[in-house]
């Protein structure tokens, strides 16, 4: 894991200082440096991501062509286009070859970034597509080299931490012949149920962001942690632990420089990608390398999104992400059979309570928000737009007043930073 963190932070702080200092995206925040941890796991990655773009850049041309959709409608039809353009792509490829199918467990996360690498460039001037392009195949070589020296100079001594790029399912390593550290990761989720649960989470996201104005932990975040826990117990503790210190870091960093956007999100990143680092090489936590990673990008992730909401709507956003993480995770126990390293294979009793307790917490902040929203009369009376008379405003007959108006609540900031943020994800 040391050198794919390595990869992680350099990738980050490069792609950082070239967004702040010249304006351009190099495909979002953490998306090379993800596809070229990717390309030592499976070296056909880098033509999958590219299927990936081409189908998001169709998708996009023909939704500004032929439509009016703008804003975070026309990321998220990216990151759909992009996201199943990159599961066929992958698909194919694995029934022709022997390639074996890089999306397991919370790999499948990687689908998203295609979209959001297209959507970002399609944002930028046509002249400075090509710079970006350019700038983006420097950065990924420059990359690759620094892990392909690590691997080589780690190859005669021992890691002091979880095994990442050097597995034996590592294709690129095998080519390379550098001795395979660690052994296969047991799947424990099946890979359509990994989708449902990411599909249902990314809906009732949109669903919660759009009703009320609130960002949750982030796009995909919350149903990959519940597949990290049927691995480990004491993930969600080491996860809250670790959103917790980046968030009082970014928080910090902020105030102090007044950095901001895609640079405060690298930044918040590396420090969960370094949390994560650190749990790693520290402690005996048994949670899988590859997956330890994923997991040090999460937090770096919420605990940038939950800076992003505002101060007096962060309890909401806590609680409701950590009651459908308890929802979730239920679902998931129906279809798998959780190991005995596993959540909830001990101290049912305890757990199940303190579940219950979680889901209480988020529906009574969601009847807390459902009931601050204004009635359609009210948005209407108080707007300056609407139809008035010598007696006042008439909103039984304003424009305003319709079935499909859906007012603001004011929960957090409209400023839609998504696209910058590799999907929220990113997620």
């Amino acid at each position: 894991m040391l050198i794919a963190a390595t990869i992680m932070v350099v990738g980050l702080a490069i792609v950082a200082a070239i967004s702040h200092r010249g304006g351009y995206r190099l495909g979002g925040v953490m998306v090379l440096p993800l596809l070229t941890v990717y390309t030592f796991l499976e070296p056909l990655s880098p033509p999958i991501f590219i299927g990936g773009v081409v189908g998001a850049w169709g998708a996009l041309w023909l939704t500004r062509e032929y439509t009016l959709s703008h804003g975070r409608r026309v990321l998220l039809i990216a990151v759909l286009a992009g996201a199943c353009t990159t599961i066929l792509v992958a698909y194919i490829i694995a029934a022709h070859t022997l390639v074996r199918l890089p999306f397991d467990d919370a790999k499948i996360v990687a689908s998203i970034f295609p979209g959001v690498a297209a959507y970002n460039l399609m944002r930028l001037d046509p002249e400075d597509r090509r710079i970006d392009v350019g700038l983006s195949i420097v950065v990924y070589v420059g990359l690759m080299l620094i892990g392909t020296a690590g691997l080589l100079f780690f190859e005669a001594h021992p890691l002091p931490t979880p095994p990442v790029l050097a597995l034996p399912t590592s294709d690129l390593v095998v080519w390379l012949g550098i001795e395979t550290r660690g052994g296969p990761i047991t799947q424990i989720t099946p890979q359509w149920l990994a989708i449902s649960l990411l599909i249902i989470d990314i809906s009732i996201y949109e669903l919660v962001r759009k009703r009320y104005d609130l960002p949750l932990a982030g796009i995909v975040i919350i149903p990959l942690l519940d597949i990290f826990s049927a691995h480990v117990e004491h993930v969600a503790v080491v996860f809250v632990l670790g959103a917790t210190a980046a968030y009082f870091a970014v928080s910090s960093i902020h105030w102090l420089s007044l950095l901001y956007g895609r640079v405060l999100l690298g930044v918040s990143l590396i420090t969960g990608t370094l949390y994560a680092l650190a749990v790693g090489g520290l402690t005996a936590i048994q949670l899988p390398g590859l997956s330890l990673f994923f997991l040090g990008l999460f937090i770096g992730i919420a605990a940038y999104n939950l800076y992003r909401v505002s101060p007096k709507c962060r309890t909401a956003s806590i609680r409701i992400s950590a009651g459908l993480f308890v929802v979730f995770y239920a679902g998931l126990l129906v279809f798998i059979d959780v190991p005995e390293t596993g959540l909830l294979y001990h101290a049912e009793l305890a757990y199940a309570t303190l579940g219950a307790v979680v889901i209480a917490l988020a529906l009574f902040e969601v009847y807390r928000l459902e009931q601050a929203r204004p009635s359609r009369a009210e948005f209407a009376q108080a707007s300056v737009f609407v139809k008035a008379d010598t007696d006042g405003p008439d909103a039984a007959t304003s424009p305003l007043v319709d079935g499909s108006h859906e007012p603001p609540s004011g929960a957090s900031a409209p400023a839609d930073t998504t696209a910058d943020n590799d999907g929220d994800h990113s997620e």
